[in-house]
């Protein structure tokens, strides 16, 4: 069946060889990356029109719905295939691999935590109603969000390192 559908999806008439099927696979899986992408970037834009004339539409949920079922589905396939997992060779490797996590992580977490504050303190209440709502209690609020944020990465992405000597 997966062989079928991947075969008329490229409008071929047959079966094509190990190495024209990873390449395949290959432009398949960088374009579905682009297309989710793509679909979060429309899903934010709708999300802005949402915002600005006070509605939640269908297409926004449905976007939500769709892109969250899809992060979901690959993760747990990846997970389940131990495909996401990262072996390293020594204690040193590990120790190196568990410092560039804490350093990405937080990044994430900061990162993550600024947008959050800027787009849910300043960008929608100015498009909703035409005011901004700021305050060092928001900034604690965002600021510890992002800080848990950044500590749930990094607990996930080291779970997935394995020590293998």
């Amino acid at each position: 069946m997966k062989n079928k559908l991947l075969t008329s999806f490229i409008g071929a008439i047959d079966d094509r060889d190990e190495y024209q099927q990873q390449e395949i696979y290959k432009e398949l899986a960088f374009s579905g990356i682009l297309l989710w992408y793509l679909s979060m970037l429309i899903m934010l834009v709708s999300l802005i029109i949402d915002t600005i004339h006070n509605t939640f539409s269908f297409s926004t949920s449905a976007l939500l719905i769709l892109n969250m079922i899809y992060a979901v589905m690959l993760t747990s396939r990846l997970r389940k295939k131990q495909l996401d997992s990262t072996d390293c060779a020594s204690l040193e490797e590990y120790q190196k691999k568990k410092q560039q996590l804490k350093k990405s992580s937080t990044f994430a977490g900061v990162f993550w935590g600024f947008f959050m504050l800027i787009l849910m303190q300043y960008v929608f209440p100015y498009l909703s109603t035409g005011e901004i709502d700021a305050g060092w209690q928001h900034l604690l609020i965002w600021g510890a969000a992002g800080i848990l944020f950044g500590t749930i990465v990094y607990r996930f992405s080291k779970s997935k390192l394995q020590i293998h000597s």
